[in-house]
């Protein structure tokens, strides 16, 4: 695999600094001030044996100055037992009334609570290792970055046609976000929560060609937010898009066998990174034009999402795949609003007269 980065380039050291991933001064600080270091935002629906698994590599972090906000999206009881489970009072869980179908509500609800200097996305069926916001926090103060992405991998289904090759996203150009050839998923994101009025929250997925988490990304960047790439692989997803009906058999056994090869991290990134596959050398040309694309503002990625979806049919697709009901109607009638509120009230109870 590539090896760190070496190197000159903009505000990034060109080596590991002894103390890179220590955060202890700053730590120090936003205790006093009363605020956590990182607002984890964790948004979920009714996967909870996958939200425990992602709720515990958090509490397995070394960088224990942190507030989880878990935002669920309309989900079931079940959701807040497993938040109640760990009594932490770090963690609080908000349930939305209704259901948004999708991460960017939910995420941006997260943004808008969260307290610490720093902000972290845990999608709920993904995994960081123990040392993750350590070497996040540590990383995004030694460039002096609005937004770090950490290296991450996606590690595929089990599959009968043999061993099943992961694949690494994360990487930059020369250490800074490349928009031609970064991806950088939602568990992998960090940003500095003063920078926020500069990024702006995710869009809806309906406004967006690609994923949001890669359509914000981009604005990011096009506003010059100093994004930087960690050559450090901190970050599994376990895609739910990729694994056929994945809402509706939440056993989460994947995770709980990762988790447990996490008692030796740096023999399972070895596992991890032995497996997978260099990402694809794109021709100069090619290369050159879609900087091109990007410099008049046309994502290259999404404009790969054209040729196969319309606006927001992306997430459509992964709906039905995963098993769950087509999106939700963002504006509802009166007659829709009093379907839904009949089905959640008490069976055989009339409503109150006004």
């Amino acid at each position: 695999m590539t090896s760190p980065i070496t190197g000159a380039c903009r505000r990034i050291p060109t080596t590991f600094p002894t103390n890179w991933c220590s955060v202890e001064a700053s730590g120090q600080r936003d205790q006093v001030g009363g605020e956590p270091l990182v607002s984890v935002v964790i948004a979920t629906h009714n996967r909870p044996a996958a939200l425990r698994q992602a709720l515990t590599s958090l509490m397995r972090q070394t960088q224990q100055d942190w507030e989880a906000l878990v935002i669920g999206d309309d989900c079931r009881s079940d959701t807040a037992a497993v938040v109640a489970e760990f009594r932490d009072a770090r963690i609080v869980y908000i349930d939305l009334p209704v259901n948004f179908g999708e991460q960017s509500g939910p995420n941006n609800i997260g943004f808008a609570r969260a307290r610490g200097r720093f902000v972290a996305l845990l999608n709920h069926d993904d995994l960081w290792f123990p040392d993750h916001l350590a070497a996040m926090t540590g990383w995004i103060d030694a460039t002096g970055a609005d937004v770090v992405l950490a290296r991450g991998a996606v590690i595929q289904p089990p599959s009968a046609a043999g061993d099943p090759i992961n694949s690494i996203f994360g990487f930059g150009k020369d250490g800074f976000y490349d928009p031609v050839t970064t991806e950088g998923f939602g568990s992998a994101q960090m940003f500095r929560r003063a920078s926020f009025g500069l990024l702006g929250p995710w869009r809806p997925a309906s406004q967006c060609f690609c994923e949001s988490s890669q359509d914000w990304l981009f604005r990011a960047w096009r506003k010059r937010a100093v994004i930087a790439t960690m050559p450090h692989l901190t970050v599994i997803k376990l895609h739910s898009g990729i694994r056929k009906g994945s809402y509706l058999d939440d056993s989460a056994q994947e995770q709980m066998d990762l988790l447990n090869a996490m008692q030796a991290p740096d023999a399972l990134r070895v596992n991890i990174l032995g497996r997978a596959r260099e990402p694809a050398r794109l021709a100069a040309s090619s290369y050159l034009r879609r900087r091109l694309m990007a410099a008049l503002g046309i994502h290259p990625r999404a404009r790969a999402f054209r040729r196969k979806y319309e606006r927001g049919a992306f997430v459509a697709k992964l709906r039905r795949l995963r098993g769950l009901a087509p999106m939700p109607e963002r504006e509802p009638g009166v007659s829709e609003l009093l379907d839904r509120y009949s089905k959640r009230g008490d069976a055989g109870t009339e409503p109150d007269a006004v």
